[in-house]
Formats: C-alpha cells, structure tokens, sequence
C-alpha cells in the first residue's frame, strides 16, 4: 500500500519490472550460464595492469565472449577496496580506442573479480532481491576468464550503469548520472558549495549534456532544512519517498552492511537524475557485503543518515518502509524463493570457484562462506518478522 502525500508528485520515467517479475535478461547475463571470457593481450601490459592494479591505466587487447570477438578493447584495473595485484577487477570497454566499438549495446562491461566474498554468491543475489521488488538493478553472471589462454579465475560478469541499463529500465539515458565513490563517512550532512560534492563523492558520468550539479545541492539541502511537520511532502519533490522506502527495505532484508544506510555512510549507489526533472532514483551497485547475518537489525542505519532520519519521523513513510520490509522477507529474503537461487549459481560455479588459481581465499573458505549464506536465508525471515509487528 502507498499512502498519499498530499502533493502533486511528478510521475517518474517507465517504472521497472512489476513486483516479483524477472527482468529481461541480455545473452550475456544469462544465470543458468557459465560465461566464458578470453582476453588476449600483450604479456607486458598484462603485467603492467597487475603491477599497477591501483592505476585506471587502459591496455588494448583483443576479448572473445562466448566467442564473439571483440578486436581493441581497452581494458583496466577497477573497484575501490576490491584492487588486487593477482586478480584484478577488469573493466572492458569496447569504444576506447575503436569510437563507437559496442558489444550487444554495452559501451562497456564490468568483471567483478569476486576477492570480497568467499561465497561469490551475494551479489547476483542481491541484485535478484531487488529485481524481484520492483526496483531496477543491474543484471549479473558469471565468467571463466582466461588471460593469454590461462585460466585466470571466476569473475562475476556485471551489467555497468550506463545509457543500456537506463533505456531499458527508464525509457531513457539523458539525465545527470552520478557514481557515488566513498571518500568519507557522508552521511547526507549538508557540506558546502558544488565543489564539496562533485566530482567527490558524486561522480559524474553524464557526457552528453551540460553538467548541472544544482538538482543535486538541493535535494542534500532540503534534507537537512526541511521542516518536521513536511518533511515527507518535500523530499517528495527531489525524489519518490515510496520507491526509497522500497530500497531502503530491500537493503536491510538483505542484511546490507555497506550500503546506503551502511556503517561506514552512504556508500555502493549510483543517483540518476531523470532528463529534465528536478527528481532522483537510486540504482544499486557492489552488494557484495549484503547478507551479513540472519539475525539483523530491521531499522540497521536509518537513525544515522540525515535523511532517512527526517522520513523515518513522518508515519507514512515508516509505516511503509516495514510494510515492504515484510513484504521483502516473505516474498523473497528466504529459503522458498531465494534458496532455489543460491543453490542453482553454487553448482553452476562451484568447479570454477575450486579451481581458481587466483581467488585470495581457500576452497574450504569458499564452502564455509556458501554454508554461512544458507543459514542467513534460513534464518532472516523469522528474525525480520520477530522485530517487525
């Protein structure tokens, strides 16, 4: 149930999937298929990118997926605390040295290469989760990748936010993107001028337009300036309170640890601001710190984050956020429809996770964090229902 604000609220762009409907899949991001990946590259720039793993350094190479050649892709070190020396995230970006170079209309690809999870599992489903309740995330697999004709490991194969994801999910791309990078432990305190904001924390990745930050300004703002008795009616004007309801209780059933409400601030996001409008959405990134514990505060973070704080005071929406928090468990964050999940990607990758020769964990640290990921499904229900009336 959505409860009326009162105000008149400007519809958003073409909604996502209906409440419990999959979304489309692209070939590449098929679940019930291990990818296969080949980077053919010269073994000095291999090196290189490995040596220099915290550099964005691009190296041209040469990457067959499933097969299909793509010829001069550049290729990089990506991820924040993921950078690893022996195996690298990857970024695949087809028109950096062919303009216009797209593969099945991806500008770009993203190789996760999975050193944060032992399980390799959380994301993928996560992303699911989120799918599942209506609200627009991007679309994961998983790849062997093999690197000048070696094996190089397991990588989860991640649909960028980019124009693809955003035409497909919003009817459009033309509106400002910005990639939340943590700097510090923001969370939505009013910090200044433009400069506070942008390019750091908020990362521009709009090219198409001229750049305007102000949208953003006001929305950190009347977080901080809206009076009590309106609170709700005007954060209504920079974005949809039910669907950041619907995230923020998507975030806690999964047990998310690092997300928007995370311990460490506002963190794993990414804000698209609709072509123009005024208004935001929140689209999902990097949940591979979700399903932290079966036993899990339902309110984790909202009390901290400035604006959660202001919208968590006004009935309607705290009302709302535990309805879809329940609505979450009982439809989704448990072992009827999310186990099937699990177990269907742990066979599917469970010989490629053993036999990375490159993962920063053990295979017995692998299993153990499958096990860990089975009991946090089987417990998280009863616990989300235990803690909410």
């Amino acid at each position: 149930m959505k409860w009326p604000l009162g105000v008149a609220v400007a519809v958003l762009a073409a909604a996502p999937c209906a409440p419990g409907q999959e979304a489309p899949r692209e070939p590449l991001f098929d679940p019930a298929r291990l990818h296969v990946v080949q980077i053919e590259i010269d073994p000095a720039d291999w090196a290189a990118l490995q040596a220099g793993y915290w550099s964005n350094q691009f190296y041209a190479a040469d990457v067959a997926l499933d097969g299909e050649v793509v010829r001069q892709v550049g290729v990089r070190s990506r991820g924040d605390g993921s950078r690893n020396e022996r195996k690298p995230g990857l970024k695949l970006d087809f028109n950096r040295h062919v303009p216009g170079q797209e593969h099945h209309g991806y500008k770009s690809l993203v190789l996760d290469n999975l050193v944060q999870d032992p399980s390799g599992l959380r994301e993928a489903l996560a992303f699911e989760v989120f799918e599942a309740m209506g609200l627009a995330a991007p679309q994961a697999s998983f790849a062997r990748v093999y690197v000048n004709g070696a094996y190089h490991g397991l990588y989860g194969l991640v649909e960028p936010v980019s124009g693809h994801l955003l035409n497909e999910r919003f009817g459009e791309d033309g509106g400002n993107l910005f990639d939340y990078e943590w700097v510090d432990a923001w969370r939505f305190e009013e910090r200044g001028d433009a400069a506070a904001y942008v390019p750091a924390p908020f990362q521009p990745e709009s090219t198409e337009q001229p750049f305007d930050p102000g949208a953003l300004l006001e929305l950190v703002h009347d977080a901080n300036a809206a009076p009590g008795g309106f609170y709700l009616e005007e954060i209504a004007q920079h974005l949809d309170p039910w669907r950041l309801a619907t995230y923020l209780a998507v975030e806690n059933a999964v047990a998310e640890r690092d997300g928007f409400v995370g311990a460490w601030g506002v963190n794993n996001l990414y804000f698209y601001q609709f072509r123009g409008q005024r208004r935001f959405v929140l689209i999902p990134w990097d949940k591979d710190s979700t399903f932290a514990e079966g036993r899990w505060p339902v309110e984790y973070g909202l009390a901290d984050n400035v604006l959660t704080r202001g919208l968590m005071t006004d009935a309607r929406f705290a009302d709302d956020y535990r309805f879809e928090l329940k609505r979450a468990a009982v439809s989704f964050v448990n072992e009827r429809w999310l186990l099937p999940r699990l177990e269907s990607r742990y066979a599917l990758i469970r010989e490629a996770m053993l036999a990375d020769p490159a993962k920063p964990y053990s295979n017995e640290q692998f299993e153990d964090a499958v096990v860990r990921l089975r009991t946090c499904l089987a417990e998280r229900e009863a616990n989300v229902l235990e803690q909410v009336p």
